[in-house]
């Protein structure tokens, strides 16, 4: 069972790790020579500002190709390496953190220090925005009539609701003035700018991701995605023998349908006697019903956990829900990892796993018998990656 665990582990590495912007950038330039030509071009000063929880892996991938005058980095806190920050004294690099999923004072303040800078920058200058996913809360100025208290308002009773990031960055648009393009109004209109960016939402839609700050504009690329890092997991399970089966890249429906889709596929794959591999990815949706602590990859987990347990078979399994930028909902976990044994560790330990899913708090339960899946941010965000592994049958 152990090196189960280990062989789902690696596989959602892989997946973070074809997802990394030092993995991207020379992709990306390789296919597009002109850009990179374009860019180093020197005929204007570049300055950088990096939004979102990718925004420091970005911008030192994109400062290895390219030499600039200036870097603005804005992404949730925790997500700058450890003393980074502190070099920052006479540098032109400049580190600034904020909340997630709803903005903070912080989240102002920085954005107006921010824009203040770039509105400096003219036609000489050329300014390349980073985008990833977490920029929308990170980068905020309310609209005219709007507190930061009116924002963290709507914003909390969306997400609760768990209603999908397309409909909740529709929302947040209306109460915003850097949100739907309206940051490129803020600066010098014969400023020259690109954005590339790393989509954590279902179908790319530069509209959606960080909240379209810079779209539409002519110079907008994508760099990676999550059907990109899919691609990649398949491919290395199929070399190594395992059957594998993609169910979608765009899933979007809640915790709940997503357990009890794996369940079925569970039945349906102990009925061969090959090892398999399901694979799933998308953004979960997870409305709150109590008052505890988890996410949705965490609770995704929990619900598969007590769904499989009650199908008795000699086949060992293990089931992977990871938020590939490295964190789930309010925790410092990135999802949950389970087995046919979990279901009665948390038992053993005192739990009522029943009980505290309905009290939406996945968190504590999983993380006592050592089911939370710690990676730390990672530098990049594109969805989740939900893995199900089901042993070959003994003979």
């Amino acid at each position: 069972m152990d090196s189960l665990q280990s062989e789902i582990q690696n596989f959602f590495q892989l997946g973070l790790l074809a997802a990394n912007p030092h993995h991207l950038f020379p992709d990306f330039w390789k296919d597009h020579p002109k850009i990179l030509q374009n860019l180093k071009d020197n005929s204007k000063n570049i300055h950088v500002f990096a939004l979102g929880k990718a925004a420091y892996s970005m911008a030192t991938a994109f400062t290895a190709f390219i030499k600039v005058k200036e870097v603005w980095i804005l992404t949730k806190y925790g997500h700058i390496p450890e003393g980074i920050k502190e070099k920052e004294t006479n540098s032109n690099w400049h580190f600034r953190e904020s909340a997630h999923p709803v903005p903070d004072e912080n989240s102002i303040l920085h954005t107006k220090e921010i824009i203040e800078a770039l509105q400096l920058l003219s036609e000489d200058d050329r300014l390349v925005v980073l985008l990833s996913g977490g920029g929308s809360s990170l980068f905020e100025i309310p609209a005219e009539g709007y507190t930061l208290k009116d924002l963290k308002e709507i914003q909390f009773s969306l997400l609760n609701k768990g209603i999908p990031i397309q409909e909740l960055n529709s929302e947040r648009k209306k109460y915003s003035q850097v949100k739907g393009g309206k940051f490129l109004n803020l600066l010098n209109q014969k400023l020259e700018v690109y954005t590339f960016a790393i989509s954590d939402v279902l179908g790319d839609d530069p509209n959606v991701i960080a909240s379209g700050p810079t779209y539409p504009s002519p110079n907008y690329f994508l760099l990676g995605n999550l059907t990109h890092s899919l691609s990649k997991i398949l491919n290395l399970a199929k070399s190594k023998g395992w059957k594998t089966k993609l169910l979608s890249d765009t899933w979007a429906e809640s915790s709940e349908e997503t357990s009890l889709l794996f369940e079925n596929e569970f039945l349906e794959a102990i009925k061969s006697p090959e090892k398999q591999m399901i694979l799933l990815g998308g953004e979960l949706v997870c409305p709150v019903m109590g008052n505890g602590k988890g996410g949705r990859n965490l609770e995704t987990a929990l619900r598969v956990s007590i769904l499989l347990q009650k199908h008795k078979t000699n086949r060992s399994w293990v089931f992977l829900s990871g938020g590939t930028d490295g964190t789930d909902g309010p925790t410092d976990s990135a999802g949950g990892l389970v087995d046919q044994d979990s279901y009665q560790k948390m038992v053993k330990k005192g739990w009522d796993p029943m009980k505290e899913l309905l009290n939406s708090n996945s968190y504590p339960i999983l993380k006592d018998i050592g089911s939370t899946l710690e990676t730390g941010p990672t530098g990049t965000n594109v969805n989740d990656l939900l893995l199900l592994l089901v042993a070959e049958a003994e003979t």
